[in-house]
């Protein structure tokens, strides 16, 4: 019966170099995918806040597949994500409440060791894992190996192959269900097991019978893995469709030969629904790359908008708010950016962040400046407003107004204060000067009122002096010394009259002097001339006098004052400078009594 039966050849399968030419590639190919794709796969899971995160590591700490490994790396990169979120609020609203940038210091993170804890737990666990696996793979080698070497015997003996048809078939299930080897021996066993197969089924003599169901079945088989490529050739899900298409290729593997005819053509479908799903893998990765390359330059494009912010250049505070502003708001934009190229992201993140500490740390330094100089300005304008203090009572007028606007003019050239200060510190400044210039106003309105009142008295000797004039045939030497001494007994006039109503004086008492029968007036400097310029010489001389007496008595008066400056705060009494001042003020009220003692003798 036997001998009527054409040899069977093994079906020889065409793989697209691709996807199935080493399971090695494959197994790299998958590692990488779960790996590039761990934010992607997790990031539809919402955590709130770093305890979720913390809660879903405990649940999964234990185990040890690649996914939870991937899944763990995302948990750890978006735990310590939240948690720079968190220091960056505190440090803004430490900023905001005017606290000092340099003496921040965040709060302690409580759930750090919860999460190194589950983390050595995972490490600790996929280290068992990957020791047992290997351990596995090692023994399923040696299994598949064993199994083949049955094959090889059995397809080499010729005799008894016939017999043996079930007993292969067995073996090559049993090989197929081994578990997972080395991906460096995958290639070397296909290769063998094919190579087996191949001379098992040309040395094979079987019936037809027997062939053509074995090849109806397997038919059936691959054109259901057909079909269910090309389902996924239009599924939303692409990496598992490529991840679910490798496991298909293992299968068409396992599946016998179909018949010579359609063998080609049933490939072909596979193929093509393969090349589909493989693309649309490839473009998806593509995507992503150009994600990763717009994310990089968006990057550094903010690193660039930092690195042109030249923080030498700011001087004032306002400017230093307005730049924090814009930093913000460009650590508010990088939050916006996915990742990176995985090899430039985490230079990135450090080129950024180094740059961010950059100008937050020259932002400390200036503030720390301006406190220290705004404690040195407030030394300053306390000294002037203890100046001012000791000031406040004086009744010297004029120096002591002239000293008070020097320090006024030194308050505007000091530089501010703590703003918690500069309201307290200029209101006791101001309040010390207030208190002077009120009770100068006050007693220099007094004195005004005096001097109108003297003005008015003397007005009206001068008119009875002139209406003795007119009637100076009727008039007497003693009415004329009578107005003479009511004009001595009133006091000080204003300033601008004081010299036209002495002159108007003294021309109506020369005229009474030489139409009337009084002795002659004293005169002065040698003998006197006759007629105006006779008449002139007094009174010039009295005006000289009585203004050097009035720069000598304002020139006591500031010596006074200034010595009350330079006495204050002096314990010891050894400034020499005050004994200087001393003798100036003794030789100044030497030079006042000899004149007021000249201006008696004109008078007389």
């Amino acid at each position: 019966m036997t001998e009527n039966i054409d040899p069977i050849q093994k079906e020889q399968i065409p793989m697209e170099p691709s996807v199935a030419e080493t399971t090695e590639s494959v197994a790299e190919q998958e590692t990488n995918d779960v790996e590039e794709t761990a934010t992607e796969l997790f990031e539809k899971r919402h955590y709130a806040n770093r305890q979720e995160i913390v809660n879903r590591l405990a649940e999964i700490a234990h185990e040890a597949t690649d996914q939870v490994k991937a899944e763990i790396n995302y948990l750890k990169m978006l735990y310590y994500k939240l948690r720079q979120q968190e220091v960056d609020a505190e440090l803004q609203q430490f900023i905001n409440d005017n606290g000092d940038p340099a003496a921040y210091e965040s709060t302690t993170d409580e759930l750090e060791p919860k999460l190194k804890e589950f983390l050595n737990i995972q490490k600790e666990a996929r280290a068992v894992m990957v020791m047992a696996r290997n351990q596995e793979m090692a023994d399923n080698l040696a299994k598949k190996q064993e199994i083949l070497d049955k094959m090889d015997a059995i397809a080499s003996d010729a005799d008894g192959i016939g017999q043996q048809y079930t007993l292969f078939q067995d073996l090559q299930r049993q090989f197929k269900e081994i578990g997972a080897v080395d991906p460096q021996e995958v290639n070397v066993l296909w290769k063998r097991y094919s190579a087996i197969g191949e001379k098992f089924y040309d040395a094979l003599k079987i019936n037809k019978e027997l062939r053509d169901y074995d090849f109806k079945k397997n038919l059936e088989k691959k054109e259901s893995l057909c079909v269910e490529a090309e389902k996924l050739t239009d599924a939303g899900d692409v990496l598992s469709a490529f991840r679910r298409l490798q496991e298909m290729h293992e299968e068409w593997k396992g599946i016998g030969p179909v018949a010579k005819e359609i063998r080609e053509e049933i490939w072909a479908r596979f193929k093509a629904a393969s090349t589909i799903i493989n693309k649309r893998h490839q473009e998806h990765f593509e995507s992503l790359k150009a994600a990763e390359a717009a994310n990089e330059q968006g990057k550094i494009a903010l690193c660039e908008k930092l690195e042109a912010i030249q923080v030498a250049t700011i001087s004032t505070i306002k400017d230093w708010e307005e730049q924090t502003q814009a930093v913000l708001k460009i650590q508010e934009e990088w939050r916006k950016f996915g990742f990176a190229n995985k090899k430039v992201n985490n230079s990135l993140f450090e080129r950024f962040r180094r740059l961010c500490d950059t100008f937050f740390q020259a932002k400390a330094e200036y503030y720390k400046a301006i406190k220290e100089e705004q404690n040195e300005n407030l030394a300053k304008k306390i000294a002037l407003c203890e100046k001012a203090e000791a000031l406040k009572d004086s009744t010297d007028w004029r120096s002591t107004t002239d000293l008070l606007v020097k320090l006024q003019q030194d308050w505007k050239e000091i530089g501010p204060v703590n703003r918690k200060n500069s309201n307290a510190i200029w209101e006791r400044f101001r309040s010390a000067c207030n208190a002077f210039f009120d009770a100068k106003e006050k007693a220099v309105g007094d004195e005004r009122s005096v001097e109108k009142a003297n003005l008015e008295k003397k007005r009206e000797i001068l008119e009875k002096l002139s209406q003795l004039k007119d009637n100076v045939a009727e008039a007497t030497p003693d009415q004329v010394r009578a107005l003479m001494n009511e004009w001595k007994e009133v006091g000080h006039v204003p300033f601008k009259e004081k010299d036209k109503l002495f002159k108007a004086y003294q021309e109506n008492v020369d005229f009474f002097f030489e139409n009337l029968d009084m002795k002659s007036r004293p005169q002065s400097r040698g003998n006197r001339q006759k007629g105006e310029k006779s008449r002139n010489v007094p009174e010039n001389d009295r005006s000289r006098l009585m203004r050097q007496y009035e720069t000598l008595t304002r020139e006591l008066k500031t010596y006074e004052n200034n010595l009350g400056f330079l006495s204050f705060g002096n314990k010891n009494g050894k400034n020499p400078l005050l004994a200087q001042m001393e003798q100036k003020m003794e030789s100044i009220k030497k030079q006042i009594s000899e004149i007021v003692e000249k201006i008696n003798n004109l008078d007389e």
